[in-house]
């Protein structure tokens, strides 16, 4: 009976630590939700009314409106997070913002799009839609 016991507790554990094995190695190998929208070109939709296409390369991202224009510098602060900070624009009424900054945290990802929760350095809080269009040519 003790033999029984034991095969069985064996079996018990080879199997409790091949699960947790396997289940280890799955969550390495996913890959990061948010990764897809690192760069790329995109199309912005704002809760504020503001709509722009963007391009996003590793260090910044440049936006287009009407025949104006916004470049941000980018810094990932987490898989799924970053933080703008406006370096130069042709924009009359946000170019008192030169430097300012905000903090931009994605939610709701899906495949080709995502929402953000933006809190600028004001403390002010905003949502957009951004949605991937495109990509943009890796040498830039």
């Amino acid at each position: 009976m003790k033999k029984w016991i034991s095969i069985l507790v064996f079996l018990f554990l080879g199997s409790f630590f091949t699960i947790q094995t396997y289940q280890s190695n799955q969550t390495k190998s996913t890959p990061n939700k948010c990764s897809n929208f690192r760069t790329g070109i995109f199309d912005n939709r704002c809760e504020s009314g503001h709509n722009s296409r963007f391009k996003r390369y590793a260090t910044y991202q440049v936006q287009e409106y009407n025949s104006l224009f916004i470049k941000e510098k980018i810094v990932w602060t987490g898989p799924c997070s970053y933080t703008v900070t406006l370096l130069e624009t042709n924009d009359p009424d946000i170019s008192d913002f030169i430097g300012d900054y905000i903090k931009v945290k994605m939610v709701n990802v899906e495949k080709n799009k995502y929402k953000t929760v933006e809190e600028g350095s004001s403390g002010k809080i905003s949502s957009c839609v951004e949605t991937k269009i495109g990509e943009v040519p890796t040498n830039n």
